[in-house]
C-alpha cells in the first residue's frame, strides 16, 4: 500500500533516494521486512523508530505514516506501508536472490491465503506479546498521548482501532479470556502447519518463501512468550532450522536489555500463575 503524496507532510522523505526502512528492533512486522531484505540481498538504509519512547506518535512520524505504525518503506521518495505489501513490492525489485513469492497461480493463491491469515492474527500476536512479554507498566501509552493520537487521526479508521486497543490495554491489560482466544487461534494454524511440514521442508514445497519468513516471526514471538512449540514437532524442527540462517538470527535478535529482562519477567509470571502455559491446554 502506498501513502498518497498529499498525506506525506514530513516532506524530507520525498527526496530520499534508494531503499529506506523506518522500523523498530522488536516489532514483529519490522522483523519480517528486515529478514526479507537480507534474504533478498537488497541494500537499504536503516531509520530506527523507538516505539518505547513513542516516536511513532510524533508529528514527524505521523507525517510519514498517518497510521502511526512501523515498518515504513520509502523507495525513491514513495512511502509504502503494510509489511506483507512491502515484501511483495520488494520481491519484484531486481536482486541476486529469490523470488520469494511464487509465480504459479496455484502457489500464489496459497501464499495469499496464508499471508492474509497471518495478517488476521496480528492483534492476537499483539495480545500475547503485551500479555506475556512486555510489562503493562512499561508498554502502555498515556491518556494524553492517546487523546492527541485520536485527535490528529479522526479520519483514519485504523488509527481509531489502534487508540481503542491501547486504551483497553491501559485500563485492564490482556484479560485471560482474550489470551486464551489468541492462543487457540494460533494453535489451530500451528497444527495445520505441523502436518504440512511432515511432508515438505518449507511451508510451500521445498524452497524458502515469504510464508516461511512471515510465520517464523510468529512462531518465534510465541516461543518467547512461553508457548510450547515442541508440541508441534515438525514445526519446531522447521523453526530451529530457520533460526540458524544468518538473516533470521540477526534480524530477530532483541536488544541486550530485553534479552536479560525476559527470563526474569517469565519467572515472575510463573510465580504469579499467569504464564502463557496456564492458558495453553
Amino acid at each position: 500500500m502506498i501513502i498518497p503524496d498529499k498525506q506525506v507532510t514530513t516532506r524530507e522523505v520525498t527526496s530520499w533516494r534508494g531503499l529506506h526502512l523506518l522500523h523498530f528492533q522488536s516489532s514483529s512486522c519490522s522483523q519480517k521486512v528486515r529478514v526479507f531484505l537480507r534474504e533478498k540481498g537488497l541494500d537499504w538504509v536503516s531509520h530506527p523508530v523507538d516505539l518505547a519512547r513513542q516516536e511513532h506518535v510524533t508529528a514527524r512520524f505521523l507525517g510519514i505514516n498517518p497510521r502511526g505504525v512501523v515498518p515504513v518503506l520509502v523507495h525513491d521518495g514513495v512511502v509504502h506501508v503494510e509489511s506483507n505489501d512491502i515484501m511483495e513490492y520488494l520481491d519484484a525489485l531486481p536482486s541476486q536472490e529469490g523470488p520469494f513469492f511464487p509465480r504459479t497461480d496455484a502457489e500464489r493463491a496459497r501464499v495469499k491465503e496464508n499471508l492474509e491469515l497471518e495478517d488476521s492474527l496480528h492483534m492476537d500476536l499483539r495480545n500475547l506479546t503485551m500479555g506475556f512479554i512486555m510489562p503493562r507498566l512499561l508498554a502502555r501509552k498515556s491518556a494524553a498521548t492517546l487523546e492527541r493520537w485520536e485527535r490528529e487521526g479522526r479520519d483514519d479508521p485504523k488509527r481509531a482501532l489502534e487508540v481503542k486497543w491501547w486504551r483497553d490495554y491501559a485500563d485492564h491489560g490482556i484479560m485471560p479470556e482474550t489470551a486464551q482466544a489468541s492462543v487457540d487461534a494460533h494453535r489451530k494454524v500451528f497444527e495445520t502447519f505441523d502436518e504440512r511440514l511432515a511432508i515438505d521442508d518449507c511451508l510451500i514445497g521445498d524452497r524458502l518463501s515469504v510464508l516461511d519468513i512471515a510465520w517464523f516471526i510468529t512462531t518465534r514471538r510465541l516461543s518467547l512468550a512461553g508457548y510450547p512449540l515442541q508440541r508441534h514437532p515438525n514445526l519446531s524442527r522447521w523453526h530451529a532450522r530457520l533460526v540458524r540462517r544468518p538473516a533470521f538470527a540477526e534480524e530477530t535478535r532483541d536488544t541486550a536489555l530485553l534479552r536479560a529482562f525476559l527470563p526474569l519477567y517469565a519467572m515472575f509470571r510463573r510465580l504469579r500463575g499467569t504464564s502463557l502455559s496456564d492458558v495453553t491446554h
